[in-house]
């Protein structure tokens, strides 16, 4: 319910998120030295107990494949992370982790994606990012490759690419297609823009929020989260079940 504040106006009420009870995040950035997020194993260590006390049992880290930024490939990446491991474990942090990927979609993802396994989560489900600036002009094309090669693509934060953001339709199909979509936390809040929190709101609204990440990279984005308040009326869109995140 709404409740008047001063001068009568209504007043959204809130909710903690961490009440949802997530304890599987499938979007982070937690390898150590991996990318543009965690710029060592302190830190990685740090964050992860932060993630535990949130209540996160398991932790998909997916760190960026970006050719000529981020030229991370499968073998390194899971070297990394028995590294990770051994250190949560020399100081008895129980959470569980594995590794995937956040690709973003380019000439080598659309060449990789047939060619070879990708680094993938919960079934073959494939994180893909896009450009923030630009619809990438083999997007329709780029999802059949991920499709017909097995894949479930998964769009990270579609609620991101403001070129989308009055393409409610068009979100509709490629939601009918197939694709699940992907939500960042701190986007609801309004952590990045009102236009993002708008889009990630009415995604919600219209069942189109598969998956709610976390898309960690630093103790500020851990903070966001850990603060994070949400409308009642969206908390009770989040809680009806349809949420995949602790099925992983």
């Amino acid at each position: 319910m709404a409740f008047l504040g001063l001068f009568g106006k209504k007043t959204e009420q809130l909710v903690p998120l961490r009440e949802l009870g997530l304890t599987c995040d499938m979007h982070s950035h937690l390898i150590p030295n991996a990318d543009d997020g965690s710029k060592s194993l302190e830190e990685s260590v740090s964050l992860i107990k932060g993630m535990q006390q949130l209540g996160y049992k398991k932790l998909i880290i997916t760190p960026h494949f970006m050719t000529g930024f981020y030229n991370n490939t499968a073998d390194g990446v899971k070297k990394k992370l028995e590294t990770l491991k051994a250190e949560l474990a020399r100081q008895s942090v129980d959470v569980e982790l594995d590794v995937a990927a956040e690709y973003y979609i380019d000439y080598d993802f659309m060449h990789d994606v047939s060619k070879k396994p990708m680094l993938t989560f919960g079934g073959k489900r494939l994180l893909f990012e896009c450009s923030f600036t630009n619809q990438h002009r083999n997007f329709d094309e780029t999802v059949f490759e991920m499709q017909i090669n097995g894949y479930k693509p998964v769009l990270a934060h579609p609620e991101r690419y403001l070129y989308w953001h009055n393409c409610h339709s068009l979100m509709q199909e490629f939601h009918d297609r197939g694709i699940l979509f992907q939500i960042n936390i701190m986007s609801i809040i309004g952590a990045y823009s009102p236009s993002v929190k708008k889009m990630a709101r009415w995604l919600i609204e219209n069942d189109m929020c598969d998956f709610l990440g976390t898309d960690l990279h630093n103790a500020n984005h851990l903070a966001a989260i850990e603060n994070a308040m949400i409308p009642a009326k969206l908390f009770e869109k989040l809680n009806n079940g349809s949420l995949l995140n602790n099925s992983l």
